[in-house]
């Protein structure tokens, strides 16, 4: 059963085609309520170009990312079974250093850009 009415319940597909904004780093998302989830897979040795400012809730599904900050805060390494929590400052962007895909849920915290 799906709806469009915020309040009911629903089943959220994650099924469509991955986007890839970053070389081997695919993001299939979806936009809930004005807010952006996404399943990310970051694949062995793929890591994001840019700094990131929007802030994140996730958990690890599998793999282990490192996070590095923008400040030069001391790197962040979350594994398989961790949540993890980004603020928007310090900016921060994720790495793949490991020799499997890392795979992660999250939710920003802020509404999706139109």
């Amino acid at each position: 059963m799906t709806s469009s009415d915020p309040a009911s319940p629903r089943v959220v597909s994650f099924d469509a085609a991955p986007a890839e904004h970053d070389p081997d780093v695919r993001d299939i998302e979806q936009v809930i309520d004005s807010v952006r989830w996404a399943v990310v897979e970051y694949a062995p040795g793929a890591g994001r170009t840019e700094w990131c400012d929007s802030p994140h809730s996730g958990y690890m599904l599998a793999g282990e990312l490192q996070y590095e900050f923008e400040d030069g805060s001391p790197a962040m390494r979350v594994g398989a079974g961790q949540g993890l929590r980004l603020p928007a400052a310090p900016a921060h962007r994720g790495r793949n250093d490991g020799s499997e895909p890392a795979r992660l849920f999250i939710i920003d915290a802020l509404p999706a850009h139109p």
